[in-house]
């Protein structure tokens, strides 16, 4: 069930810890303006920890001018590479907040951000972790973002999966999260067989053990894009992001089907919406000019072996052939699609 309730006052008491971890490779022109953003929070008491994974560029140098300076900063330095997964889970292995953010080293919180989340959290303390609307931008970071409060909604963990499940896609970027450092604990963090969409994957096994808040109405969070971020290090994006989002889900079902109320129901659901997401990619990447056939093979051999996963769930098939459709009809199709899920997700976060 979903309650959707109107912002109530703080719950009375001492400032919210929250721990915000940063993993750092590289990414020193970045630093100042991720770190402050942690620094300048109000309403809650804040620590930073930064790990740098043995960057080459000037990253320790700036992270120990904020050490220097500012006593809620601390630096862990890796002497070789650890890769992105593995610091990930150091750094939050680290946090001693009641609360926890990881932040990585080129996205922003937004001013007021950890105030407005720890508030719904703490009213509802069965909520394992939540979040708000992520903001994307190129360049400089936005002067001004939406600071008021609209209203806050509390999933049970299981209507959550069901919605996220059936939509098919991660709809968190990861600045906007705020997670509950025992829940954080109990699941063991990242899992190091995800390369990619590892995140994804947390917040299904989050969900799986308690419930979900979102903070509606303002930005929770500043999301960089640009061409040296890990996620656009790849030939082509969307075939691995889809096989990413596969492989979290696959493991989720593998690892947590014993907690699901309905396993076989929601198996179906997952599968059947990446089966969805299949057909539609196959479909754009058909009408490319350069390095289609070989991106529609894979993203057809991808769609064949979820289809006989489901051999018995014939309800897809009508949404799956409209999304494959390579008329004008079906790029059409796509396009409502896309536009009625964005915003959807923009405005109720699933």
């Amino acid at each position: 069930m979903i309650r959707v309730r109107r912002p109530e006052p703080p719950t009375p008491g001492n400032q919210a810890r929250v721990s915000v971890v940063i993993p750092c490779y590289n990414y020193a022109r970045y630093l100042p303006e991720s770190v402050g953003s942690a620094l300048a929070q109000q309403g809650v008491d804040v620590d930073v920890v930064i790990v740098d994974d043995a960057s080459t560029d000037d990253s320790v140098e700036v992270a120990e001018r904020f050490v220097a300076n500012d006593c809620r900063v601390r630096l862990v330095r890796h002497e070789r590479n650890q890769g992105h997964v593995e610091t990930s889970n150091e750094a939050l292995s680290l946090a001693t907040g009641e609360y926890v953010v990881k932040l990585d080293a080129d996205d922003l919180l937004t001013p007021g951000s950890l105030a407005r989340s720890t508030s719904l959290m703490r009213r509802y303390p069965e909520v394992v972790f939540s979040y708000g609307y992520p903001q994307s931008f190129r360049g400089e970071p936005p002067a001004n973002t939406p600071t008021q409060v609209r209203s806050w909604t509390v999933w049970s963990g299981q209507e959550w999966l069901s919605r996220v499940l059936r939509r098919g896609h991660n709809v968190i970027m990861q600045p906007e999260v705020l997670m509950r450092r025992d829940a954080l604990v109990a699941s063991g963090g990242y899992r190091p067989q995800l390369r990619w969409a590892e995140d994804y994957n947390l917040w299904l096994r989050f969900a799986s053990t308690g419930f979900v808040g979102r903070v509606n109405g303002p930005t929770q969070g500043l999301y960089r894009v640009h061409d040296a971020s890990f996620q656009r290090s790849s030939r082509d994006i969307e075939l691995s992001d889809l096989k990413a989002r596969i492989a979290a889900v696959e493991l989720f079902l593998e690892e947590c089907g014993g907690r699901l109320l309905d396993y076989d129901k929601t198996e179906r659901v997952a599968l059947s919406a990446l089966l969805r997401d299949s057909c539609r990619l196959s479909a754009r990447a058909a009408e490319r000019d350069v390095g289609a056939a070989e991106a529609v093979y894979e993203f057809e051999q991808l769609a064949d072996r979820l289809e006989r996963r489901l051999l018995n769930t014939p309800s897809i098939s009508v949404s799956a052939s409209l999304l494959a459709s390579r008329t004008v009809m079906g790029r059409a199709y796509r396009d409502v699609v896309s536009r009625m899920n964005w915003r959807r997700w923009a405005r109720h976060g699933v």
